[in-house]
């Protein structure tokens, strides 16, 4: 864990890693209030490109290990490292989101696999509070606060959630997203906007390292902070605009998540100030 936080450059991973994990999450969510109860015949295509997500966001994490082949070895710390549970969860969200996905082929019934889907956006659901614990650390004041884990969550609960729309809308070729379903992913973005606003301000203050961190933001990351609001608002703009441009709200929302993530890992301050950080 400390190789993670010490390298400057680790952002160029987990901000990936971090920002599709939710998608993915999300994305499944999406497609539960998209395509409903009733299974597709064969193989779900659009349940398939939502593990795809989940796959990649796995593959990015993978990159800043410098043993990836060691990377089983973290579920052996399952009883006192939230990095541990993530690793756990976000497996096993996968595991049942592709059995969720090839499901229809096998002819079962919607109760079981519905069963299936619920039980899997609830794994990734933990597994997203799990990655936000993970880096509430004491030693990073920028990272010490509930608003880091309200972020992972809250980034598949809007973003994901029509990223799913879009999904099911483009592979299962129909959507039963009701207008209700579109404003609240919408309040969930705004949600997440106002929480990365409210992270980017720490709450430590007179310390060192919390005056280094605003510097940081407001500073030569400021950049970020517009890019993540501007890409809020032009998903609000999509969103209102109807006629099938709402589907593509995800676009800039994800782009938002990005700039979010980026922000989040290289405005990090050290709480001994030590180490490469602007």
């Amino acid at each position: 864990m400390n190789r993670v936080m010490d390298k400057n450059e680790e952002y160029k991973t987990l901000a990936p890693f971090t920002a599709l994990a939710p998608l993915a999450v999300g994305g499944l969510i999406g497609l539960l209030v998209a395509s409903g109860t009733k299974p597709a015949p064969g193989i779900d295509w659009a349940a398939i490109i939502v593990l795809a997500t989940g796959i990649l966001a796995l593959a990015a994490s993978l990159f800043h290990l410098g043993r990836p082949w060691r990377a089983p070895l973290a579920l052996l710390r399952l009883a006192s490292s939230w990095l541990s549970r993530e690793v756990l969860l976000f497996g096993l969200f996968l595991v049942a989101l592709g059995i969720y996905a090839i499901l229809p082929v096998m002819n079962l019934g919607s109760l079981g696999r519905t069963i299936v889907g619920f039980a899997a956006v609830i794994i990734g659901l933990l597994g997203t509070i799990a990655t936000g614990a993970t880096y509430r650390l004491h030693s990073r004041p920028f990272w010490d606060q509930w608003l880091t884990i309200a972020s992972f969550p809250l980034g598949a609960l809007s973003t994901g959630s029509l990223f799913g729309f879009f999904v099911a809308q483009q592979f299962n070729g129909r959507s039963q997203v009701t207008g209700n379903e579109w404003i609240g992913a919408a309040l969930l973005l705004f949600l997440s906007l106002v929480v990365t606003w409210l992270r980017s301000t720490p709450r430590r203050l007179g310390s060192p390292e919390n005056q280094l961190s605003r510097q940081l933001v407001f500073g030569p990351y400021l950049w970020l902070i517009v890019v993540r609001v501007a890409s809020v608002v032009f998903a609000f703009i999509l969103l209102g605009m109807g006629g099938g441009a709402q589907f593509l709200a995800w676009i800039p929302a994800l782009l938002g998540e990005f700039a979010d993530r980026v922000l989040f890992f290289k405005a990090v301050v050290p709480i001994t100030l030590r180490g490469r950080y602007s």
